[in-house]
């Protein structure tokens, strides 16, 4: 995947990660920052050790300010949720040397019963690494999700978001870190 530099006269929030930002494309209505720039380049079915080597090689020294980053979901069957966690904190730690800002979003719960442990724990764990390095974390599941599942009503095909679900998550996402994003846009446009 070839990656066009975000170098730009206006600051730029980027989101990161894997089918569930990817697959939502109306960002600028959630936010609404213009003249920001918001640059979605999440990548469907992208592994954590995917999404931190593509911020690593080929965007982290980019001109974004904010970074926006859910990811771990998709692994194979042998990896663990800190395998994900390590990728994600690789990525925390670039960004937070090159000065950028971060909110990490919570790994949504799917309808499959074997996802439940493991999201969970990557949770506490990406939850864990927010709090070390000083970085917003946006948990979401408590609107998605009962029972540690995804709740039916949000869900296309037990993994992946319908138009309802969206209109959740990014309820969430907006109310949980418009304030953050604007003061972090404002000082950065300083």
């Amino acid at each position: 995947m070839n990656y066009l530099s975000l170098h730009s006269s206006s600051p730029v929030v980027l989101i990161l990660g894997d089918s569930h930002l990817a697959r939502f494309d109306s960002w600028p209505d959630i936010w609404s920052l213009k003249p920001w720039q918001i640059r979605n380049i999440a990548v469907d079915g992208y592994q954590a050790r995917q999404v931190y080597s593509m911020y690593r090689d080929q965007v982290s020294s980019d001109d974004h300010c904010v970074l926006v980053v859910m990811a771990g979901i998709n692994r194979t069957k042998k990896d663990m949720p800190n395998d994900a966690a390590d990728a994600i904190d690789k990525l925390v730690r670039i960004a937070k040397k090159r000065d950028k800002k971060l909110v990490i979003l919570e790994v949504m719960y799917t309808e499959r019963p074997n996802d439940s442990a493991y999201v969970e724990e990557l949770n506490m764990q990406l939850r864990t690494i927010a709090e070390i390095n000083n970085t917003m974390f946006v948990s979401v599941n408590h609107k998605l999700s009962g029972k540690k599942k995804l709740l039916s009503q949000f869900s296309s095909d037990e993994l992946h978001l319908n138009s309802v679900g969206y209109s959740a998550l990014m309820a969430e996402i907006r109310e949980q870190t418009l304030q953050f994003i604007s003061t972090e846009l404002k000082q950065c446009r300083g």
